[in-house]
């Protein structure tokens, strides 16, 4: 007997849109049987002619999905239903319905953009939001409005658990359908982990606690691998119940153990099923009726600090959480532990952030490049990725020569698209086409698409790709052997066109090792991540993109001064290494001759406070070369110069009195005359020193020959020599006394005298500049120690001048100091010289 799903209730009126709108949007929660029921019921639509295409996000969802409805027609895969993923197919010629991943449809697409001989697409679980899905669907639409003609329409179905619907039909102007889910009750328990205690440590009590609390299996969730083993182990060692089975589930695994994980346990044995987000939508574990949630997943996230992909532990959306509870409630009422506080649950984000904002752009710079989109705005996209991060996308796509200025895709560019690898792998193999080193180019491309193959403890990791490349006869990992013989079966349909002949030469050694070839092939593929050591620093590392990386402590990679570094990740400043190849300096000239460029680099040296030159080559960020310059040097080794001053604030410069003074004397001027005189305060000097003070610096390289510059005369000529006697004008340099000329000083704000006592004799009148500012005067003892400071010399004279007198015959009574100083002969001398001057 047929059970009844949710989803029964509304395939009349989705058969009706379906045939009236050539799309459809539909909404169903987890549950509801869209990915069982729907296929079969358009399978039985007379007026759909053509196959039918449904899209999953993973491989395991397609396995399972396509045996599901074939089980449903009383037939096994490959009748009716049919399913193509990247490693496995099961297809014939009378296949109807049609189960894929969604990278295989979007490479079929590329292929056959009018999807010849399709009727309809099925994009099932579209709230993962993969690149693949999102450019796939954009893809659709165009064919869709553009290629099909209107007696043969090509008609999309968007299926969603989670998605917002009703923004997506209106971005897609769509019908919106609804379901109900089918769920039985769940119970939710929030376990946070205590602090004192491990997160491996406590999911373990926590799986133990349900076991013996909860009947039925167990579902666990976890984020990588990584965590699996280490939980695994804990179980292992745990005094488990009798008839419990340990299961894993993980995209890594080979199908027969990922079906035994899924299959239901015979009585009276129970499973504990530790697994990925691959279970978290599209597949049902019958027995289930126990979830416990991390609440984490891996992703893949683009780390612009280091300028490559990096897989990030991040928590989960709310709507992933609510996908992983629906689980425990698919066949039967269930239970949901979650692994964190209730008032975090408040905290997560609604829905996970799309592929297309989060990851690495060059694969999707070369799909929009085959596709012949130019501009993003031609495309029909719900979230466009940042243009920025595409344009820099596409500069490395150029870099590898499967781009030209245009953003049109070169042969070799269409061939990397052939190839159904990231750019820089396709990259690597087809340049590998043909060498000694194409098998171990092959497998690094394998293993830098799936993954590490070495399990090493962290305290003994190695990240040399050579650990990872055995022999040609030794055994390899299923998954590796089956992606290397696909590679290897699109590397001999690859076109040979000359853009995609690229000569290695091979470098052998006695034992007829192609490992100097491997190097140079690595390099080209990725050259911005050519890693250069850093001084007196074994285990840290430059890239010639600029950033920063690191090997971990005792890996012997340290010993290699050049490294091509394939993978790095962590959280660090600097990303660890967790792949990569040696290689020498010759071999990254031979591989990257065209992207090694010479230039003459002038610096300042603080230790010797002076320029330095010299011939510089460059990788990028790095320099491979250094060689110094003979003099004359280039212009720009003026410009270092200055920069250093400016760094310095001038103060290296030869502030004599005279220079010192003038500065002095125009800032007086500026601030009592506003807009009449130039700025000369050191801001206004350094703002436009490039203009003033750069003409005199030829041939000057350090501070020591500054000493030589004419400041003076560069200040005049910063001012203009015309104004030079307006200025001797309105603010002098000297004040002429009986005595003789005297400096005036600009530097406390007022033009300032400092002058002893007895050469103002004979002064009745205060000296005045002649703009009628009074001279400010200092007037100082004998030994100039201040006496007295005023403006008003008149004044001091019948007033205090009495009492300073009288103090100053007692402490000077060798010196002049007469009753009436306004009429009494100037003087600097005592009155003993007085007489003997007068009475000569």
């Amino acid at each position: 007997m047929e059970i009844v799903l949710p989803i029964d209730d509304i395939l009349p009126q989705l058969i009706q849109a379906s045939k009236e709108h050539h799309c459809v949007v539909l909404q169903a929660p987890p549950g509801a049987g869209k990915t069982t029921r729907v296929p079969l019921a358009l399978l039985a639509c007379e007026w759909l002619r053509g196959k039918i295409v449904v899209i999953q996000p993973r491989r395991l969802a397609v396995y399972s999905a396509a045996h599901r409805l074939a089980q449903q027609l009383g037939e096994s895969p490959g009748t009716r239903v049919g399913y193509r993923t990247r490693y496995d197919r099961c297809v014939a010629p009378a296949n109807r319905i049609e189960v894929v991943t969604d990278g295989v449809f979007l490479a079929q697409l590329q292929r056959d953009p009018e999807l010849s001989g399709v009727a309809m697409v099925l994009f099932d679980e579209f709230h993962e939001r993969s690149v693949n899905v999102d450019l796939g669907l954009a893809f659709a639409l165009e064919s869709q409005q553009a290629l099909r003609a209107a007696t043969d329409p090509l008609r999309l179905l968007v299926m969603s658990a989670t998605l917002d619907g009703e923004r997506l039909s209106q971005w897609l102007q769509a019908p919106l359908l609804q379901s109900r889910g089918r769920s039985f009750p769940v119970a939710t328990q929030y376990r946070p982990c205590p602090r004192d205690r491990y997160p491996d440590q406590h999911i373990c009590q926590v799986i133990l606690e349900a076991l013996r609390n909860e009947p039925g299996s167990l579902l666990v969730f976890l984020p990588g691998m990584r965590e699996i083993r280490a939980v695994q182990r804990r179980l292992e060692e745990s005094p488990l119940p009798d008839a419990v089975q340990i299961h894993v589930l993980h995209a890594s695994l080979p199908k027969e153990q990922q079906q035994a994980a899924l299959i239901p346990a015979p009585a009276p044995l129970r499973k504990v099923v530790l697994a990925t987000n691959v279970a978290e939508t599209s597949i049902t574990i019958e027995d289930v009726r126990v979830v416990i949630d991390s609440g984490e997943a891996r992703v893949a996230r683009y780390d612009e600090r280091r300028g490559m992909n990096h897989l990030h532990t991040e928590m989960i959306s709310a709507a992933s959480a609510e996908q992983r509870r629906g689980r425990a409630g698919r066949t039967q009422a269930g239970v949901c532990y979650r692994l964190w506080g209730e008032s975090r649950q408040t905290s997560l984000k609604a829905f996970s952030d799309p592929d297309m904002l989060t990851t690495d752009l060059q694969p999707i710079a070369l799909e929009l490049a085959q596709w012949g989109v130019r501009d993003l705005n031609e495309l029909t996209l719900l979230d466009q990725p940042p243009e920025d991060r595409l344009q820099r996308a596409r500069a490395a796509l150029q870099q590898l020569g499967a781009l030209r200025d245009d953003h049109s895709l070169t042969p070799f560019g269409r061939s990397l698209s052939a190839m159904g690898l990231p750019p820089r792998l396709a990259a690597l193999v087809l340049r590998a086409k043909g060498s000694p080193a194409q098998s171990e180019a092959v497998l690094c491309a394998a293993i830098l698409s799936e993954g590490d193959p070495l399990r090493q403890s962290p305290a003994h990791f190695q990240a040399d790709i050579h650990l990872r490349l055995p022999p040609t006869s030794a055994p390899r990992p299923q998954r590796l052997q089956r992606l290397c013989q696909q590679i290897e079966g699109r590397l001999r349909r690859a076109p040979t066109a000359p853009e995609v002949e690229v000569e290695v030469e091979v470098e052998s050694d006695t034992t007829g090792s192609t490992a100097t070839t491997l190097p140079i092939l690595l390099a080209r593929a990725f050259p911005d991540r050519i890693a250069q050591q850093r001084p007196n620093q074994p285990l840290r590392y430059r890239l010639s993109n600029g950033k920063g990386v690191q090997l971990r402590r005792h890996d012997t990679l340290a010993r290699h001064p050049y490294l091509v570094v394939l993978d790095a990740g962590g959280t660090g400043t600097d990303a660890d290494i967790q792949l990569a190849c040696p290689i020498t300096l010759e071999a990254v000239r031979q591989a990257l001759p065209t992207l090694i460029t010479e230039q003459e680099h002038c610096f300042w040296d603080s230790a010797r406070q002076a320029v330095s030159a010299e011939r510089q080559q460059h990788l990028g960020q790095l320099i491979l070369q250094q060689q110094a310059l003979a003099k004359p040097w280039p212009r720009q080794a003026a410009d270092v110069l200055l920069q250093a001053l400016l760094d310095a604030d001038l103060q290296p410069l030869p502030w004599h009195e005279n220079s010192l003074q003038l500065c002095q004397r125009l800032c007086w001027l500026h601030r009592s005359q506003p807009g009449q005189w130039p700025d000369f305060s050191r801001e206004a000097l350094q703002q436009d020193a490039r203009e003033w003070l750069a003409p005199f610096l030829e041939n000057c390289y350090s501070f020591k020959e500054l000493s030589h510059i004419p400041l003076l005369d560069a200040l005049r000529n910063r001012l203009g020599w015309e104004r030079l006697v307006e200025l001797d004008q309105a603010a002098p340099a000297d004040w002429e006394l009986a005595t003789g000329k005297h400096r005036i000083h600009y530097d406390n704000g007022t033009p300032t005298l400092k002058v002893r006592l007895q050469e103002c004799y004979g002064i009745s009148s205060h000296p005045t500049l002649p703009g009628g500012e009074p001279i400010t005067l200092e007037l100082l003892s004998p030994a100039r120690r201040p006496l007295q400071i005023t403006r008003d010399l008149g004044a001091f004279w019948t007033g205090s001048y009495r009492e300073v007198a009288k103090e100053m015959r007692g402490r000077y009574p060798k010196h002049f100091w007469p009753d009436d100083p306004a009429t009494a002969q100037a003087t600097t001398r005592t009155k003993r010289a007085m007489d003997k001057n007068n009475s000569a």
